[in-house]
């Protein structure tokens, strides 16, 4: 199987409510909601994507590696294929890699499937570094502990946070970013690509906010499956998942109606 991209929804009839919306300047809220809307089945879709669902659980995974004896070891035991001892890059690499190889096993690669391993790689990246050593290199100690810290509850529901507002965000601006040039100019909704740029950064920061419920969610979900059950497992995830997506697109409705 190739690669399978997501659909247009150019004609559908939420889509031009969106166009619509925005030809008339309306705000970022409700212009997220509305494509969140619109967009809807391919949110859904996303809680059965082989990539989305091997990501999140190898995000699940690896805090839980680093706080045993072997790092290293049990990164391979996940299929992530580090030297040893393993530096935060090659970490989120091989992460990547792993993901690959799950795909390629599985038969097809989607667009959202790849943003899904992208948001992951950098969720963990942007989670971790501030957490390390600014003036020089981290040891591997270092790295172990910092990834490790993400094993208790408050602090994986602040990655699963990450995760989720850069998956969301990606997924909108998929679909906005074709639409949203053709508003750019003398008397449309944008005057230049600097006011473009803008509306980019407060659709980020949106999206960013709403996903503050799946922080909430993520941390006792955490926990209870870790410390309280058995341990989580990939069908563990894809029980999560569609609850999670859910409390987003509600967040984001309910933040559009409270701007009204």
């Amino acid at each position: 199987m190739g690669h399978v991209r997501l659909g247009v929804l150019l004609k559908s009839l939420k889509w031009r409510q969106v166009v619509e919306e925005l030809r008339l300047g309306a705000g970022v809220g409700e212009i997220a909601a509305l494509a969140a809307e619109a967009a809807e089945t391919s949110l859904q879709a996303a809680a059965n994507d082989p990539a989305f669902l091997h990501a999140f659980w190898l995000l699940t995974q690896v805090p839980l590696a680093a706080r045993g004896p072997a790092f290293a070891e049990d990164l391979g035991r996940l299929g992530i294929k580090v030297a040893d001892p393993p530096s935060l890059m090659s970490v989120v690499a091989a992460l990547s890699d792993a993901v690959d190889r799950h795909v390629r096993a599985q038969g097809g690669r989607t667009d959202l499937g790849e943003m899904a391993q992208m948001a992951a790689v950098e969720s963990l990246t942007a989670i971790v570094a501030p957490t390390l050593p600014s003036l020089f290199g981290p040891g591997p100690e270092e790295v172990q502990r910092a990834i490790g810290r993400l094993a208790a509850g408050d602090r994986f529901s602040a990655l699963a946070r990450e995760f989720f507002a850069r998956l969301t965000q990606r997924t909108l601006d998929y679909y906005l970013s074709r639409e949203l040039a053709n508003h750019i100019g003398a008397g449309e909704r944008f005057s230049d690509d600097a006011a473009r740029s803008g509306f980019d950064h407060a659709l980020n920061r949106h999206c960013r906010e709403a996903s503050r419920i799946v922080e909430e969610f993520a941390g006792g979900w955490y926990g209870k499956n870790v410390y309280q059950g058995d341990g989580l497992t990939p069908d563990d995830v894809r029980r999560f998942a569609p609850v999670a997506f859910k409390k987003i697109r509600a967040e984001l409705r309910k933040r559009r109606d409270a701007d009204e």
